[in-house]
C-alpha cells in the first residue's frame, strides 16, 4: 500500500509541475508577442530619425562626415543582450560563447551586459563587465533601460575610453535565432542616403551639432531595437524550452500511471492469493 501511495503522490507532484510549465510557457508567449508589437513603433521611429539625418547631412560636405581613423591601440566596447532568467535552454550559452569565443584582432575588448544570467555567465568565465543591468520585466520598459545604457555608453565615448562600439543580440525572426553583431560607432554615415533637394531645410541648430544629436537618437533607437529583439528572443527560447519540458513531463506522467495500475493490480492479486490461502 505504501508503494501505491508513493506513486500516487509523485503523480500529483508531476501534475503540479506541468501546471507551472504551462503557466511559464503562456507568460513567455505573451511577452514575445508584446515585444513584437513594440518593434513596429521602434522601427518607424528609426525611419523618421534616418530621414531627418538625410536632410541634415545635405547641409554638410560629405568629406566632413568621414570618421578620422584612430591611431594606436583600439578598445572595442560590445553591448551584449543576453538572458535575464533561466529555463531558456541553451539561449544564454549561445550568446555568451558567440561573444567570447569569436576570433577578434582587437587589442582590448570591454563589455556592457544586459541580463543577469548573461552577467553571471561572463563572471564564471572570468570577465567582469564595464556596466551591467538586468533585462526589463515588460517590453514597455525597454526605452527606459535603453536610455540608461546610452547615457553610460556616450560617457565612455566622450571620455575617449573606447573607440569602437557594437551591439550583440539574438534575432528571433531568423532561423535558430541567429546572433547579430551590429556596429554602432564610429557611426557609418554611408548607411544614410543624403537628401537630394534644391531647397535646403531650415534649422535653428548648427548643422554639425544637429547631426551629432541625430546620431545619438539613431543609436538610442538601434539599442532599443536590439533590446526588444533580445527580449523577444529570450521569451521565444523559454517558450520552446517549456514546450519540450511539458512533453517530457507527459511521458513521465504516462509512465507513472502505468506503474500505478501495475502496482495496484499486483497488490490486488496478492490480497486475493492471501485470502484464498486463508480459507
Amino acid at each position: 500500500m505504501a508503494h501505491l501511495e508513493a506513486i500516487k503522490e509523485r503523480i500529483g507532484n508531476i501534475e503540479q509541475i506541468e501546471g507551472v510549465i504551462v503557466a511559464m510557457r503562456a507568460m513567455a508567449a505573451a511577452h514575445a508577442q508584446e515585444a513584437r508589437r513594440h518593434l513596429r513603433a521602434i522601427r518607424q521611429h528609426e525611419e523618421t530619425v534616418a530621414r531627418a539625418m538625410a536632410d541634415a547631412m545635405a547641409l554638410v560636405p560629405a568629406s566632413e562626415l568621414i570618421p578620422v581613423p584612430h591611431r594606436g591601440p583600439v578598445t572595442h566596447l560590445q553591448i551584449v543582450v543576453g538572458a535575464a532568467q533561466g529555463f531558456s535552454g541553451s539561449y544564454n550559452e549561445k550568446i555568451v560563447s558567440g561573444v567570447l569565443d569569436y576570433p577578434d584582432k582587437e587589442e582590448a575588448r570591454r563589455y556592457m551586459l544586459v541580463g543577469q544570467r548573461c552577467v553571471s555567465e561572463f563572471g564564471e568565465r572570468g570577465h567582469a563587465p564595464d556596466w551591467s543591468a538586468n533585462m526589463v520585466a515588460h517590453a514597455a520598459d525597454v526605452p527606459s533601460l535603453a536610455s540608461n545604457l546610452v547615457d553610460a555608453l556616450f560617457f565612455r565615448l566622450d571620455s575617449g575610453e573606447v573607440h569602437r562600439v557594437s551591439v550583440v543580440y539574438a534575432d528571433p525572426d531568423t532561423p535558430d535565432s541567429a546572433l547579430i553583431v551590429r556596429r554602432l560607432m564610429p557611426f557609418d554615415f554611408a548607411r544614410i542616403e543624403r537628401a537630394q533637394s534644391a531647397i535646403e531645410p531650415e534649422t535653428t541648430i548648427e548643422p554639425h551639432l544637429l547631426i551629432a544629436r541625430l546620431v545619438e537618437e539613431y543609436v538610442f533607437t538601434e539599442i532599443c531595437e536590439a533590446l526588444m529583439l533580445g527580449f523577444a528572443a529570450e521569451n521565444d527560447a523559454r517558450m520552446n524550452a517549456m514546450t519540450r519540458a511539458r512533453t517530457n513531463v507527459k511521458h513521465i506522467a504516462q509512465d507513472l500511471q502505468r506503474r500505478f495500475h501495475q502496482a495496484r493490480q499486483e497488490e490486488t492479486t496478492t490480497e486475493i492469493i492471501e485470502l484464498s490461502a486463508a480459507t
